[in-house]
């Protein structure tokens, strides 16, 4: 059986992350009232990736950082998980543009808060 409307972007997101050498570790990670699909590990970086997917339309998703939504993310992650090798984390936002069968317009922006005070 495919996959439902719903899960063929985020598999295309996860693709497009592990093509480009990224190594998921979690999909669908939620603790409490927070979540992010996925988190990965880029080289040394442990990568909390946004996503956001729209169907259809001529407007990409909305992708408005929330800071304080990351940092109790990445805390209550690294609270429970072993990284190794970890040198830094990095807040990350994909967002897809679904614009046909087998089409599509996806757009990462990388650490988006690196610049923000």
């Amino acid at each position: 059986m495919g996959k439902s409307i719903d899960e063929r972007p985020h598999a295309a997101i996860r693709a497009y992350l592990k093509h480009g050498g990224v190594e998921v570790l979690e999909e669908g990670w939620a603790r409490g009232s927070g979540s992010i699909d996925p988190i990965a590990m880029d080289d040394e970086e442990l990568v909390f990736v946004d996503t956001a997917t729209k169907c259809g339309g001529y407007d990409m998703p909305r992708e408005e950082p929330d800071q304080g939504r990351f940092e109790r993310i990445a805390a209550a992650y690294l609270a429970e998980a072993e990284v190794e090798g970890l040198t830094s984390i990095r807040y990350d936002i994909v967002s897809l543009l679904v614009t046909g069968s087998e089409r599509a317009l996806l757009r990462h922006h990388k650490n988006v808060l690196h610049d923000r005070r």
